[in-house]
């Protein structure tokens, strides 16, 4: 016979509310109380018996209202603009009082930091996805280049709270998870550009003027073989593409360009010539 621990509805009901609804714990702490949980309801099965441990409903009507408030906060972004976004006014559109939504969010940076990660995460997969295929680094050059575009127009809004206007009050946390996904995008193409380089299949665009300081420390930590001021030819192109992005999303080729799409390809072309005519 299986042994069987046991533990009473209450006692884990009553486990879920402290982990799921204290504000005061950090992620860290979250974390390790969820696995806690996890292996409770574990124990509370026969010895021998397997399975994935589903989720809750309880958390699975957590994770379904921070996807509306976020929701509702991206609305308010796209009505109003990023500077009148507000705890009043998300928990309102959701018809939760402010003092509820703080079940969710520390406050309202903190809920701005996960949006903001979210977008630049959202943004790097995008990107990356279309780069991970079998094919010649130009055609994966081209491709990313493609997708941030698409992403950004799909998202116009994502897109300019995350490369627009600063919003009034807020700071990014130094060292946070809004940078850490910030450098994947640019990871993604530097490091595609050097890897064809030291393949081949790129010629370095040259840059008549000596490496700046800057360049020289960044140039170092990417690659030792790396010339310094290959890191002005990285940032010239991404302000070449993300430029024509920033202009098309601001509505600033509406007139010369009935399509801009078509524009932006035949950039991105003139971008990858750049890359391979030495």
């Amino acid at each position: 016979m299986h042994k069987v621990f046991t533990f009473s509805r209450r006692a884990l009901r009553r486990f879920g509310d402290e982990v799921s609804w204290s504000s005061s714990l950090s992620s860290g702490e979250v974390a390790r109380t969820a696995f806690v949980k996890s292996m409770m309801f574990a124990l509370a099965a026969p010895v021998g018996q397997t399975g994935v441990v589903t989720a809750t409903r309880r958390e699975r009507n957590r994770a379904a209202t921070t996807t509306e408030i976020k929701e509702a906060a991206l609305a308010q972004i796209a009505s109003d603009g990023a500077g009148a976004l507000s705890i009043r006014g998300i928990a309102r559109a959701i018809g939760m009082s402010p003092a509820g939504l703080y079940r969710y969010y520390d406050g309202l940076d903190a809920l701005i930091t996960e949006l903001i990660t979210d977008a630049y995460t959202d943004l790097a997969h995008a990107v990356t996805a279309a780069m991970a295929i079998d094919e010649s680094a130009t055609t994966r050059l081209r491709g990313g280049m493609l997708a941030y575009r698409q992403w950004s127009v799909d998202h116009p809004n994502r897109f300019l709270l995350i490369f627009g206007t600063p919003i009034p009050g807020y700071a990014a946390p130094e060292g946070g998870p809004t940078v850490q996904a910030n450098m994947r995008i640019g990871e993604a193409f530097m490091s595609l550009l050097i890897e064809g380089w030291k393949r081949g299949d790129f010629s370095m665009p040259q840059r008549d003027r000596p490496a700046q300081p800057g360049e020289i420390e960044l140039a170092s930590q990417a690659d030792p073989d790396l010339p310094p001021t290959s890191v002005g030819a990285f940032l010239g192109t991404w302000a070449h593409f993300h430029g024509m992005v920033t202009l098309e999303i601001l509505n600033q080729l509406d007139w010369a360009y009935e399509d801009p799409a078509a524009f932006y390809r035949a950039e991105v072309d003139a971008i990858v010539r750049q890359w391979t005519s030495g």
